[in-house]
C-alpha cells in the first residue's frame, strides 16, 4: 500500500536544485520540511568547512554565510565536487573573492592540511601519502595513512632545504608509494 504525500510537502528529488543552491532556501518559511532539509544538507558542508578550518570563520564572522553561500555557488557553477580537495576548492573561490586581502599563510596551511588530512582518511589506494604544494607558499604539507590497524593518520608541515618548484597552478599535488618522501615526480593539478 502506497501512501500519498500531502501536495504542500515537497520531495528531496524535487528539491534538488535548492539543496545545490543555498540562495534558494530562504524561499521557504523556517518552519518547513523543505526549508529543514535544504538547512540539514548545508549544515553537513559549514560544519564540514568552519570545524575543520576555524581560522575561515574568522574572516567573516559570526556565521561565515558570505563566505559559504557564494563559495556553495561557485563550486556548482565549477562542477565542483566535495571530495578532499574541498578546502583546497574553497580556498582558490577565497582567492577571487573580496575576502582575499584577508589570507594568510596560516588560513592556507590550515586548509591545504585539513585537504591532505581528508585524503588520507578517504583514499583506499594502495598509496601511502600525498604531498600538496602552494604557488603562495614554500612549504609542503604531507599526510600520510594510517601505518597500523590501530594507528591515526599523521599530517605534516615541511619546508625542504631545496624547495620544488611551484606548482603551475594555485595547488598541486603528489602522491607517495611508500612512507617516505624520496622522490619529486612532478605536480599534478588539482581534480575538481
Amino acid at each position: 500500500m502506497t501512501l500519498a504525500q500531502p501536495a504542500s510537502l515537497e520531495l528531496d528529488t524535487e528539491l534538488f536544485d535548492y539543496l545545490t543552491n543555498v540562495e534558494r532556501q530562504t524561499r521557504y518559511p523556517r518552519d518547513s520540511r523543505a526549508f529543514v532539509r535544504i538547512d540539514t544538507c548545508h549544515r553537513l558542508y559549514w560544519h564540514t568547512l568552519f570545524d575543520i578550518c576555524p581560522k575561515a570563520l574568522e574572516l567573516d564572522k559570526p556565521d561565515g554565510l558570505s563566505i559559504f553561500r557564494p563559495f556553495m555557488a561557485w563550486a556548482k557553477q565549477h562542477g565542483i565536487s566535495f571530495d578532499w580537495t574541498y578546502y583546497l576548492w574553497v580556498y582558490n573561490w577565497l582567492l577571487q573573492s573580496d575576502f582575499r586581502d584577508k589570507l594568510t599563510e596560516d588560513l592556507l596551511i590550515e586548509m591545504v592540511g585539513a585537504s591532505t588530512g581528508r585524503w588520507a582518511n578517504l583514499n583506499r589506494g594502495d598509496d601511502c601519502g600525498i604531498v600538496v604544494g602552494s604557488a603562495n607558499c614554500s612549504k609542503l604539507v604531507v599526510a600520510w595513512k594510517a601505518r597500523t590497524v590501530d594507528g591515526a593518520r599523521e599530517v605534516e608541515l615541511l619546508r625542504l632545504e631545496e624547495p620544488l618548484p611551484p606548482p603551475p597552478a594555485q595547488f598541486g599535488y603528489f602522491t607517495l608509494p611508500r612512507f617516505e618522501l624520496d622522490h619529486f615526480p612532478g605536480w599534478k593539478a588539482i581534480p575538481k
